[in-house]
């Protein structure tokens, strides 16, 4: 009797490229979220429209679901009890309505606003500790944040991972021409520069603009001058203004310590392969 032998099963091409696709997606992200701009216009009663533009790319990015995209811009968007309304999301851009967004006071020359600040860190924690963190990277920073004011005054931050409460005042000319004048030459100045560049400078605990910069209107005497920077330990200097007079303060930042990387939540990157094997099982029991 002759027996005929089975010829050794052979790996087919496609599954041969299944394999290495899943090997990548269990060992690096496929996703990438990265946050391009953000724009808040604040309205009168303070509320304020926020456009935030972000691209989306990698193999999944049409697999990734919009709801969570949206669930994680929420949470690094909300500045007061009331969470963000959103108005429009697709896969660039979100628009949402801030309520609350900053608090108006009536001063003696207008209307003076107090915004809120916003922590980016939040969003990107939330997506790290969630289960798709193996296979989405993210950057929530905006590259660019612009703050526009009812008169048209705007404030802009470069690759910052928070946006300071700002604070402007709008002048009503009214109350200007009965308001008291103050004379500029009785103020004094302070001119920072800084290493790095483009670090928000804080005076008195409040958010003055980025260096290099001169900082002008200031009451003479001691104030408090504080540099942050992502990346860097924030420094503080007590400053000396004098009258009609600029201080210059020039200091480089040191790096902070790199974090300590924690474990990425478990089983993403596995829920991927095993279903991408069930599936190819399913196609040969389907040929057999």
């Amino acid at each position: 009797m002759i027996t005929m032998k089975s010829p050794a099963p052979t790996l087919r091409p496609a599954f041969l490229c299944g394999i290495l696709c899943i090997a990548l997606l269990m060992v690096a992200p496929a996703g990438a979220f990265t946050a391009d701009s953000l724009n808040i216009t604040v309205a009168t009663n303070g509320d304020a429209t926020a456009s935030f533009s972000f691209t989306l790319d990698g193999v999944i990015e049409n697999a990734i679901p919009l709801s969570m995209l949206q669930d994680q811009l929420v949470k690094g968007l909300a500045t007061s009890s009331d969470p963000p309304q959103v108005l429009s999301f697709d896969r660039s851009e979100a628009i949402l309505l801030l309520k609350n967004f900053a608090v108006t006071k009536s001063v003696p020359t207008g209307t003076e606003y107090q915004t809120a600040p916003m922590d980016f860190k939040n969003a990107q924690i939330a997506l790290q500790n969630s289960a798709v963190s193996t296979v989405i990277s993210a950057d929530f920073s905006p590259k660019i944040i612009t703050v526009t004011f009812p008169d048209g005054y705007s404030t802009q931050l470069t690759d910052s991972s928070v946006l300071p409460g700002l604070k402007h005042t709008v002048i009503d000319p009214a109350k200007a021409k009965a308001a008291p004048t103050i004379n500029a030459s009785s103020l004094g100045a302070i001119w920072i520069s800084s290493s790095p560049e483009n670090v928000r400078v804080y005076i008195d605990g409040t958010y003055a603009g980025e260096s290099p910069g001169t900082f002008s209107g200031i009451v003479p005497g001691e104030h408090q001058v504080m540099l942050e920077a992502d990346g860097f330990v924030s420094l503080t200097q007590t400053v000396m203004v004098n009258t009609g007079e600029t201080t210059m303060l020039s200091e480089a930042l040191d790096y902070a310590a790199a974090p300590t990387n924690k474990a990425n939540a478990p089983g993403a990157g596995a829920v991927i392969a095993v279903l991408a094997l069930a599936g190819y099982g399913t196609t040969v029991r389907r040929r057999k």
